[in-house]
């Protein structure tokens, strides 16, 4: 592999010439020297994965030095969709399965229970099979990423003697279990794999005497509870001398912010609590007959200016793409601008799940917590240390109990599925073929089932059931997904917001529109700082909006853009825009920035386009035609909800493993 080009002059001045972010990889190894880079003294830690070799790239062109550095401890080497990860599912999307699979190795096992995908819906799904039957039937996860989680997977970051922990993508559980299992948005296996139900968070700063507001999460702050962070909102989109911050404009309905008096009126009443008029009956029905813009814009007759608010909001916090294409029903499932008005206009009634009473909060790595204490539930010794929350969020893994034989719950990991068939036809066959490669050798192998479960997504799902019948095909086409950039920015020290008087920034102009501080959850001696002058991670979940394209062209050109950007470039935006936003509060970009993870999520939301919830002209919503499975093949994914939360995962995953062990 070629070295990267020289710097240029703006890269050295934004500090990319420091030895955190070395970029001259030349192959996979070095992507985990990274981490001896912020801040520890290598990457040779007890209880992290083998390192692998250079991936085939005989299938794709990507390389380490477009995934980047992916930090220290166990996932490492696994931030987002690596370029391991997508060579190995591009090749499949290509049609190469036939020659993938010439060379494959008939393992000779056979399973009760396959279960594709090893985020939550597949966890969920083993342990249904693992709670009811334990060793009296057998399971075998294959996820494609080096270590399990799907999407709920950290960033860990050693900075100045701290050990930070930031999410990947999975972020945030509703919270208190009470309320929050009134509404359906929790689920009883929290309980069950050991999770407690009473957690406090540290939320007052140290060291500063101003009255900061931090959030518990990361996305309330930027829909209908933007009031639990100091934000601010920063106009001027050159950064120059019209740049101007406006701290906690909705304190005062937006009488500070230099926008038209049409704006401000309506943004008043975009994020009001008044009860929205005229809900018809089927007020879901209705609201899921049209997109998120539409209802905005002709219904509640609002200024198209209103949209450079919502827009990120509804994108990153589940829509994954622009008010243009999403059902308005979306704002009801994620709390989004005007949820609040929708909710008091139909509060009463016994099937509206009123947010009243509960919000989302976070671990430090996001829901990462709960994939692993699935895990730990599972296979006990998988995890070092004990049961406590403790050791769920911070014990390093013992990689060899991970897929040990002889173990009812196996999980192979780096196993990209590539083939899933029914040997024979599927109303009568008594088993399914499983075939998948070593995505860090490219060798094919084959499993036997008695039955699958497809914990992945419909994107995937398309290509890799080789026997989907018509009707499934035809449901699956009617998903579309949008891609989301989580970026995990360590910083040395926050006191550039402390400055300014604020936890959490919003903008309109550059890369990204939103980043805050959490509140840090208390967990004793392993509770991260909340001091302006102490590290700190600062995360950014990046939509790509592309307001102007139809629904189709939007799901493509705004992954393709995702996937075509090498880490260089994403690092550069980040540190200009950091530059952009705070410079004039005395952030150094060569100085304060510690480390940079960019972790990459090419389908990371289904987007729920108008009917997708309860479908369209008399028809049933293709999620729902999906959910019936056939054969001895199921389906679970969080997308089948329509609302992405670990808790609508789980429930998939066990409902998909029910359907199967019907027939075990």
């Amino acid at each position: 592999m070629a070295m990267q080009t020289k710097l240029t002059e703006e890269e050295v001045r934004l500090g990319m010439a420091a030895d955190i972010t070395r970029r001259d990889f030349v192959n996979a190894a070095l992507v985990g020297a990274g981490a001896a880079l912020l801040g520890t003294a290598g990457c040779s830690e007890a209880g992290n994965a083998p390192r692998s070799p250079t991936s085939p790239r005989k299938y794709g062109s990507l390389g380490p030095e477009w995934t980047g550095p992916g930090g220290v401890g166990d996932y490492r080497e696994s931030n987002g969709d690596t370029a391991e990860v997508v060579n190995a599912a591009h090749a499949v999307r290509d049609g190469f399965v036939e020659e993938i699979l010439e060379g494959v190795i008939d393992t000779g096992e056979i399973y009760d229970l396959v279960v594709v995908g090893g985020g939550f819906a597949g966890l969920s799904a083993a342990y249904t099979l693992f709670r009811e039957h334990g060793a009296q039937k057998s399971c075998l996860v294959l996820d494609n990423h080096p270590i399990f989680g799907g999407e709920a997977k950290q960033n860990e970051f050693a900075v100045d003697g701290h050990r930070l922990l930031a999410p990947q993508g999975s972020n945030g559980f509703v919270w208190p279990p009470g309320p929050a299992e009134q509404a359906g948005l929790f689920h009883r296996y929290w309980d069950e794999i050991g999770l407690p139900r009473e957690l406090s968070w540290k939320d007052r700063a140290d060291g500063t005497d101003k009255n900061l507001r931090f959030p518990k999460d990361h996305f309330t702050a930027m829909g209908a509870e933007e009031g639990n962070a100091t934000t601010g909102f920063f106009y001027g989109d050159n950064g120059g001398d019209d740049a101007q911050w406006v701290i906690d404009p909705h304190g005062d309905g937006f009488a500070r912010a230099p926008i038209p008096p049409r704006l401000r009126q309506d943004l008043q009443a975009l994020y009001s609590n008044e009860p929205l008029e005229n809900l018809p009956e089927d007020w879901r029905t209705w609201l899921d007959s049209m997109t998120l813009r539409e209802f905005l814009l002709d219904k509640m007759g609002l200024d198209a200016g209103v949209l450079d608010y919502v827009n990120g909001t509804i994108a990153t916090s589940g829509g994954g793409l622009s008010a243009s294409v999403v059902s308005a029903y979306s704002v009801v499932q994620y709390y989004a601008p005007p949820a609040n008005r929708i909710w008091a206009a139909v509060a009463g009634q016994q099937d509206a799940s009123d947010p009243e009473g509960f919000t989302l909060v976070s671990f430090p790595g996001g829901n990462t917590g709960i994939a692993r204490a699935f895990v730990k539930k599972m296979l006990p010794n998988a995890l070092q240390g004990g049961s406590g929350l403790h050791d769920i969020l911070w014990a390093p893994l013992n990689w060899g109990e991970l897929d040990k034989p002889g173990a009812s719950v196996r999980l192979r990991m780096r196993s990209m599925v590539v083939s899933v068939e029914h040997e024979g036809r599927p109303e009568s066959a008594d088993h399914v073929n499983v075939a998948y490669t070593d995505t860090a050798t490219g060798q094919a192998h084959r499993v036997k089932a008695r039955a699958v479960m497809m914990g992945t997504g419909g994107w995937i799902n398309k290509h890799v059931v080789r026997d989907l019948p018509a009707h499934l095909q035809a449901a699956f086409a009617e998903f579309f997904y949008g891609p989301i950039l989580t970026v995990n920015v360590a910083v040395r020290h926050w006191r550039f917001m402390e400055k300014l008087g604020i936890s959490a920034a919003q903008w309109f102009d550059g890369f990204g529109w939103f980043v805050n501080l959490r509140a840090q959850l208390n967990l004793g001696e392993r509770t991260a700082p909340l001091h302006p002058d102490k590290p700190a991670v600062l995360t950014f979940y990046v939509p790509f909006l592309k307001p102007e394209l139809d629904l189709a062209a939007q799901s493509v050109v705004t992954r393709t853009e995702l996937l075509a950007t090498p880490y260089r470039d994403f690092e550069r935006r980040v540190r200009r825009q950091l530059v952009k936003l705070f410079g004039g509060a005395g952030f150094d970009a060569e100085r304060d920035i510690a480390g940079i993870i960019t972790n990459r999520w090419g389908h990371a939301y289904i987007v729920p386009q108008p009917g997708y919830y309860f479908g369209k002209d008399g028809n049933p919503a293709p999620r729902e035609i999906v959910r019936q499975g056939f054969g001895r093949v199921a389906f679970g994914h969080s997308e089948l909800s329509g609302e992405q939360l670990w808790s609508t995962a789980v429930a998939e995953g066990e409902r998909a493993a029910r359907q199967l062990m019907a027939m075990l």
